[in-house]
């Protein structure tokens, strides 16, 4: 607030509100400060959040922190998130959510959520990390087309668009109040001015060049043509093995033969589902994703 918000800042959060088709932004050195922000600043001791149970640990650390009520629902239950907004509360309601869930690869139903957060007063915050340059018919996000007062959207810069930061977009209101109360944004040190500008550049080329979005759909499609059941709905594919012992070996044996996949295990996912996480990319060619396929296909035989 005293000397590290540059023109390169101000030019990046000007450029993203109207990328966006949003009133205002602000940029933030990483999307873990931005979530645990917006839960810590808006959310007060006496509101309630409602909470997917996939939501990213930035969202739950900043939930912790508030020490206010937190309900959390079932992954994805429109029928539970609405059961929760009907409960009586002394103030407000928020709801807080992914748009593409990061070890799932699944989408939030943000339009129907939004309307439940306009009917029984509530706001909507979105974590667009994985949506941001990806989803969206011009790649602004599953929330891309929708516009309303209740919702908060947040955009990670270092997915999809390859640098660091975040940007949260919402009302002049929203922003005004985080830039004067949160203590992430106010007592850390600024992200770069080049950071910002880079930020700023990733959003023009992921604008103008939608044939990297047409291209990860078309691997979205080829995946699901080598193994139905997995039918991505996002660039983020888990193949479910099961133990840890055996997602790490066959982990080891793909990584062996130059595939560079990774096992993730409890406590990122539940006891029992360990996986793989497949994440699609533009620059993939078909021949990799078949040589990928026929190499799993092998190691899960042995």
């Amino acid at each position: 607030l005293l000397s590290g918000h540059h023109d390169a800042h101000a030019d990046l959060e000007a450029f993203a509100a109207r990328h966006f088709g949003v009133p205002r932004a602000l940029y933030f050195a990483t999307g873990f400060q931005a979530n645990y922000a917006l839960t810590t600043t808006l959310i007060g001791r006496h509101d309630v959040a409602i909470f997917d149970a996939l939501s990213h640990a930035s969202l739950r650390d900043g939930l912790h922190a508030v020490h206010g009520r937190a309900i959390k629902v079932r992954h994805n239950d429109l029928d539970g998130f609405e059961a929760a907004l009907r409960r009586p509360r002394p103030a407000r309601a928020f709801v807080l959510v992914e748009s593409a869930y990061s070890m799932d690869g699944d989408l939030a139903p943000v339009a129907d959520l939004l309307r439940l957060c306009e009917r029984y007063d509530a706001t909507l915050i979105v974590d667009e990390a994985h949506g941001t340059g990806v989803l969206g018919a011009t790649g602004k996000g599953l929330t891309e087309g929708l516009a309303s007062e209740r919702l908060i959207t947040l955009h990670t810069c270092g997915k999809a668009l390859g640098v660091a930061g975040a940007l949260v977009c919402a009302g002049g209101d929203v922003i005004d109040y985080l830039i004067n109360r949160a203590r992430p944004f106010i007592y850390s040190t600024a992200p770069m001015p080049l950071q910002a500008l880079l930020t700023q550049k990733a959003l023009q080329i992921a604008a103008r060049e939608g044939w990297r979005r047409d291209r990860l759909r078309a691997l979205q499609a080829r995946v699901a043509a080598r193994r139905p059941a997995l039918a991505p709905q996002s660039p983020i594919v888990p193949i479910r093995l099961g133990e840890d012992a055996r997602a790490v070996a066959v982990a080891q044996t793909l990584q062996e033969q130059g595939f560079d996949i990774r096992a993730i295990r409890p406590p990122t996912v539940p006891t029992g589902t360990a996986r793989l996480r497949l994440s699609l990319n533009a620059h993939l060619t078909d021949a990799d994703l078949d040589a990928f396929f026929d190499a799993l296909d092998a190691a899960e035989a042995r």
